[in-house]
This record gives C-alpha cells, structure tokens and sequence, in this order.
C-alpha cells in the first residue's frame, strides 16, 4: 500500500526524532535489512558531506531517498528563514540551496519544517518577520523550480514554532505562493497536538499532500502511543494519496527497536513496504 522509509542522520544531532544518529551506513544497512524501500535523511549541510560515498551505499542497498531534512540548520547553527536579521534568512537560503542541489542527485524532496524558527516578537514586528520569511520562502521555492525539486512543507506543534501549526494554515500558505513545486508534509505527532482531526485535516488537505511522517502521541513508533492509524490510513486513501511514509520517531527504547517495531506494526495493518 505505502512505501515506508526512516529518518536517518549521519551525525549525531540535538534533533532527537531519528534513528541510528551519527552512524548513516549502519542505519542504512538496518532498515534494508527490516524490509524498509527507503530513508529521509536529516542533514545540516549537503555540500558538507560526502556525497558520493552516501550515493553509492543507497545503490548497494537498492534504498531510495524520499526526502532531505533540513532542521538541523535551526537547531545547530540558529539559521532560520523566518529569522531575526537578513544575515540569517540569506544564510538559510544558501543552505537550502545546497540541499535543494543534493536533492537533483538523490531524486528526493527537501523539507522545510524546523528551519522556519521560531519568530521571537509580537504584534507588528512579528506580522513583519512572517512577511520578510516567507519573501525567504519564496526564493527557495523559486530555486527548487528551476532545478526540479519539490519542496515539502511541515506543519509543526506551537510548542516548537509560531509559523505554520495546522495543515489548513500550510495550505493557505501554498496557495499564497502558488508552485507546484511546494507540498505538504503532514506528521502524526503534530496534528496530535494541532489538529481537531486527524481524518478530516488530511482529506481536507486532499492533493496537497507530498509525503508524510508517522510517529505515535509520545512521538515513539507506531503502535507505542494512542494514535489511531488505521484511521489515519483511511483518510490517506480518501485523499489519493499514494506516496510513501516516513517513520520520524525517538530511538526509544533504542533505535532497531524503534525501526522494528514501526514496520511490524504498519505491516500487520496491510501497510506493505512494497
């Protein structure tokens, strides 16, 4: 039914949602092994790695690339596009800029979920910082155009971001900057927090949906929490979604359990990683 894929990082990052961090080829071979068809990778800065080495272990491994994480630029280095200065936003596109080019080589997409910020101001000065960000948006998407690139867009709780909380405001925003080019990317812990429901902010979403996240209420794997996926699933169907899933989950209690259960648990409820 879904291809299903595991965030992974090849250092060891602050972000804590992703398994086998700092330790890429052992992550990679690990999730092959569980029956996983792909990754998304969690990177701080493209250029900065060695790409062709990460290139020829996905071949080896027959693992496809859905998608390239950018937060780490926030959480790390405090680079946002909805950031302070202009000093920051610029550095924020340059850094995206790299990824959007790994991305024409990995045929995935680039995820603009953490690196948004937080906007520390109220009132004006906050309406004029969500203007200046989204000016910074635009210019990436306007990039990932001319290089084939989708860029994914993720809604995230109000706890880790004051910039785009609910699918529905995402949405908005999409068709505010009007490119084929940038999608959704839902996450299950999240609309937890956020959404009234699960079923119905994703068929509301309908085809603006590029990819998504699943990890249960405690942000562990599926089936260690309260949500309720078969639910989640039925609203996928609805909306004709058909693209893969991505597990962003804690390492808990350590990161193969974490990955095993995942696909066990999605598995027995027929979603099959093909």
């Amino acid at each position: 039914m879904f291809d299903l894929g595991v965030s992974l990082s090849p250092r060891k990052s602050e972000f804590a949602p992703l398994l086998f961090s700092g330790d890429l080829n052992t992550g990679m071979q690990r999730v092959k092994d569980l029956g996983y068809c792909g990754v998304e990778l969690s990177l701080l800065d493209s250029p900065a790695i060695n790409q062709d080495d990460v290139l020829n272990q996905l071949e080896t491994l027959g693992l496809q690339v859905y998608a390239i994480a950018t937060g780490q630029t926030y959480y790390r280095d405090g680079y946002s596009l909805y950031g302070p200065t202009a000093e920051k936003r610029q550095k924020t596109i340059e850094r995206l800029k790299g990824h959007i080019d790994f991305a024409t080589r990995l045929n995935s997409a680039v995820i603009i979920g953490g690196i948004r910020g937080k906007i520390d101001a109220q009132g004006q000065a906050l309406e004029d910082l969500k203007a200046e960000g989204t000016l910074a948006l635009k210019t990436c998407v306007r990039y990932a155009e001319e290089k084939n690139v989708r860029l994914l867009l993720e809604p995230i709780n109000r706890y880790e971001t004051n910039v785009i909380n609910t699918l529905a405001e995402g949405a908005d925003l999409i068709r505010e900057i009007g490119s084929q080019h940038l999608k959704l990317i839902p996450d299950t812990f999240h609309m937890n927090i956020e959404e009234r429901s699960f079923q119905k902010s994703i068929v509301d979403a309908g085809d603006l949906i590029g990819y998504i996240h699943f990890a249960d209420s405690n942000r562990r794997s599926p089936g260690w929490g309260h949500i309720d996926f078969s639910k989640i699933v039925s609203a996928l169907k609805k909306a004709n979604y058909a693209g893969p899933v991505g597990i962003e989950v804690l390492p808990e209690p350590d990161d193969y359990s974490a990955a095993e259960q995942a696909i066990g648990y999605l598995n027995s409820m027929r979603i099959e990683s093909r």
